[in-house]
């Protein structure tokens, strides 16, 4: 196991921007009365001091883990021990206050309800998650990938979901602790880092963005008439876009590139799985044929013209790319990236929101192979998959995504529950954005379904115009809605033949 990759640890990729970096985080400045408030809501014994395990326990329910890597800063810096969570430590208001304000102030925003999203909404999606996996575990549905071995013998019962949102409120259930070669679902990123090298006109001189009309690997639609791939989540579209990533470079310097990257985004670098690599790699026939027409098309950026491994050579980077490993939890974080704009749950700029947005748009018709458009009617939602079984869907609007791992796939490659899980998510919290379209209340309304912040709201709604619009008895005057951060605001402006046995 590694450890976290810390801000000096990161490399950025060769560009003329340097958003990718970010320097040391400032603690944060909040007033006294502030934290004597979120102080006294966890001190019940009322004697100004607080044990280290209520403290913990109040971030846990708002999704902020104790062993995050914010929180153990904190508590470091102010001398507390490494087992603070299974010690009976005490901590004072001065303390505290430290604590609380600590780098990003992840401690304060937590207890004061300033995340991304709120304790008991996070809650009702711990919730929502829980039921549906142990709903699903009975779901058998589907077949494992079967034209490598790390695949075919991947155990078909394992079964994991989990959440990350912008500010690293983390939940999980089931397998989730398993690593999977992260295959197809690298893709977006890719695109990523090759918008953010070249930009997008530069990198759309050699990969499309159009919907390819087929499977992700059928030869006669993965190239448009003037030999570009349709688009980066095919894999013809992958090869060419991982091509424009540090052109000219040594492989081992654009492979260093692509796991610094998922390291920024997830503070843990990704390992190549070699048995994975070498099988895809000996039996990848069809993306070679892909690559070979990108050489003759002239859409192999770099690549001269009498280089007869090129074509080869790029097959191979990106295979390497598939081949790295990671958990849901992990995964979810990346995913939580695009969700924030391009800012880590870190709080690491990892890519620009104009990036982010472009990344999600393509990802939104094109991410789960040719069930792109099935997808995109029942869920509404940016998401990509991978023949491994993972399945990542980001939720702008919430500023979270959702991961799923469970290896058996249906007929076009994605994984049947984690599909089911998405379908279900969307509809539980009424997150499809076309669903009720100028009429939303009425639907809602008319649903009878209503999650528990809704039906909040409703009561809120119907009340005041009950009083008609008067101030409730023994009420204050509303308060003033509190100002969003300007990047999370910023990225939420820019916000059927492929068989199972088939390589993707």
């Amino acid at each position: 196991m590694e450890t976290p990759v810390g801000d000096a640890a990161f490399s950025p990729t060769t560009s003329s921007r340097d958003h990718i970096c970010l320097g040391k985080e400032v603690a944060m400045d909040v007033s006294e009365p502030d934290l004597l408030r979120t102080f006294t809501a966890v001190d019940k014994d009322d004697n100004g001091r607080i044990w280290a395990w209520e403290l913990l326990a109040k971030l846990g329910q708002a999704g902020i883990q104790p062993d995050d890597p914010r929180v153990r800063a904190a508590l470091a810096d102010v001398g507390r021990p490494a087992g603070i969570d299974i010690q009976p430590v005490e901590i004072d208001f001065r303390q505290y206050a430290e604590i609380a304000q600590h780098g990003d102030g992840v401690v304060y925003r937590a207890l004061a309800g300033e995340l991304a999203v709120p304790p008991d909404e996070f809650q009702e999606y711990v919730r929502s998650i829980t039921a549906m996996h142990g709903d699903l575990l009975s779901n058998r549905d589907g077949n494992v990938a079967d034209y490598i071995p790390t695949l075919r013998d991947a155990d078909p019962e394992r079964f994991g979901i989990a959440i990350c949102t912008a500010d690293g409120q983390v939940f999980s259930i089931g397998d989730t602790a398993d690593e999977f070669s992260v295959q197809s679902t690298s893709k977006p990123f890719n695109y990523a880092i090759a918008l953010e090298q070249l930009g997008p006109d530069e990198v759309h001189r050699w990969v499309g963005q159009e919907q390819s009309g087929g499977p992700f690997n059928d030869p006669h639609l993965s190239l448009g008439t003037d030999g570009r791939p349709r688009n980066p989540m095919i894999n013809a579209g992958a090869i060419g876009t991982l091509a424009l990533v540090d052109t000219g470079k040594d492989q081992s310097d654009r492979f260093t590139t692509v796991r610094d990257t998922w390291a920024a985004m997830t503070g843990k670098r990704p390992q190549l799985h070699g048995a994975t690599f070498l099988a895809e790699r000996d039996t990848g026939f069809g993306n070679v044929r892909f690559a070979n027409g990108l050489m003759q098309a002239g859409k192999l950026r770099g690549a001269r013209s009498n280089d007869r491994r090129a074509p080869e050579d790029a097959v191979e980077f990106y295979t390497m790319v598939c081949s790295l490993t990671m958990d849901a939890e992990q995964l979810a974080r990346a995913g939580a990236t695009l969700a924030n704009g391009g800012v880590a749950p870190s709080g690491r700029r990892v890519f620009s929101p104009e990036t982010a947005g472009r990344v999600l748009a393509v990802m939104g018709h094109s991410g789960m192979y040719d069930g792109s458009g099935q997808f995109s009617d029942q869920v509404g939602l940016p998401a990509k998959s991978g023949v491994s079984g993972n399945v990542m869907m980001v939720v702008p609007s919430k500023g979270l995504a959702v991961v799923t791992y469970s290896p058996r796939l249906d007929a076009t490659g994605n994984s049947v529950r984690g599909v089911e899980v998405c379908k279900r998510f969307v509809n539980e919290f009424g997150l499809h954005p076309y669903r009720g379209v100028g009429g939303a209340e009425r639907g809602r309304q008319s649903a009878g379904t209503l999650n528990e912040a809704d039906r909040r709201a409703e009561a809120a709604n119907a009340a005041d115009r009950a009083l008609a619009g008067l101030a409730r008895p023994g009420t204050a005057s509303p308060v003033a809605a509190q100002t969003v951060d300007a990047e999370r605001a910023g990225a939420g402006a820019s916000r059927q033949s492929a068989q199972p046995g088939r390589q993707l």
